[in-house]
């Protein structure tokens, strides 16, 4: 826990310009959380100060986390890496010590040696922001397993590999994406033959988004998605969109991927 005074501005979820005076939740070499009122899109950008030396630096919305009715946590990737506020960075010394993390995104693995500060703070929150060049996306990355080894970004993650081996359709490949992802959790609503499903996104981009469920969808399944889904709002809208992967998991649940389709027709399978 970092308790440090910030500014964050920019455009929310709703189109409208803010400006939010909080305080930082935890700093870490390539990020910071913040708790925020106002609701901000997936892979949208703001600009982060610190209001006692004026530096600011621009940050991606990298992961969003519930926090009740005072607001939402939101954890924030700087997209220059070097970006060190509250010159604290600069202080830290590199520790002998190396970590595995994966990232939860794509199961990619790494190893990396961190700071005293950034190793504090991973104690704390047991994650870290950091850039995924498999995701093509910053996301959140935790510790691997003892027996894990490193991934190269061109290697399938080993759980990846075995959910394609099950022939349930494999997720795209990083040069079929055309639009980042984004680690955000919030509901969304799947429309399919008239009747409705409310599941939580993994994540989301500009041309889709990821979720699991115990329905399977097989892929090339059309159906109507409504991205984020208010239970309590009469005004969601529903948009058309294609299932372009469907992976069966070890918990027996189907992990899906959405991409939005211009013309949508009506929903099922294609022929």
């Amino acid at each position: 826990m970092l308790d440090l005074p910030v500014e964050v501005t920019g455009v929310d979820a709703f189109g409208q310009q803010f400006l939010e005076s909080t305080r930082t939740q935890s700093v870490q070499r390539d990020g910071v959380s913040i708790l925020l009122r106002i609701q901000l899109a997936p892979n949208s950008e703001v600009i982060v100060r610190n209001p006692e030396t004026g530096e600011e630096a621009i940050a991606s919305v990298a992961a969003q986390k519930q926090e009740g009715g005072s607001g939402a946590v939101y954890e924030l990737a700087f997209l220059n890496p070097e970006s060190d506020l509250w010159n604290i960075h600069s202080r830290s010394v590199t520790t002998g010590r190396e970590i595995h993390l994966q990232c939860t995104g794509c199961g990619s693995i790494c190893t990396i040696s961190l700071s005293d500060r950034d190793m504090e703070m991973f104690q704390s929150t047991r994650e870290l922001i950091r850039s995924c060049s498999t995701c093509n996306a910053s996301g959140i990355w935790r510790e691997a397993g003892r027996d894990t080894r490193p991934v190269k970004p061109s290697e399938p993650a080993p759980q990846q590999q075995a959910n394609s081996d099950a022939g349930t359709g494999a997720p795209p490949k990083e040069d079929r994406r055309k639009n980042r992802r984004t680690a955000m959790k919030m509901a969304a609503c799947i429309r399919f033959s008239g009747v409705d499903l409310v599941v939580d996104c993994e994540d989301v981009s500009k041309g889709g988004f990821r979720f699991k469920c115990r329905n399977q969808y097989p892929q090339g399944t059309r159906l109507e998605a409504s991205v984020p889904y208010h239970t309590k709002s009469s005004t969601n809208i529903f948009t058309p969109a294609a299932v372009s992967y469907c992976i069966k998991m070890p918990d027996g649940l189907f992990r899906h991927g959405v991409t939005y389709v211009k013309n949508g027709g009506s929903a099922g399978w294609d022929s």
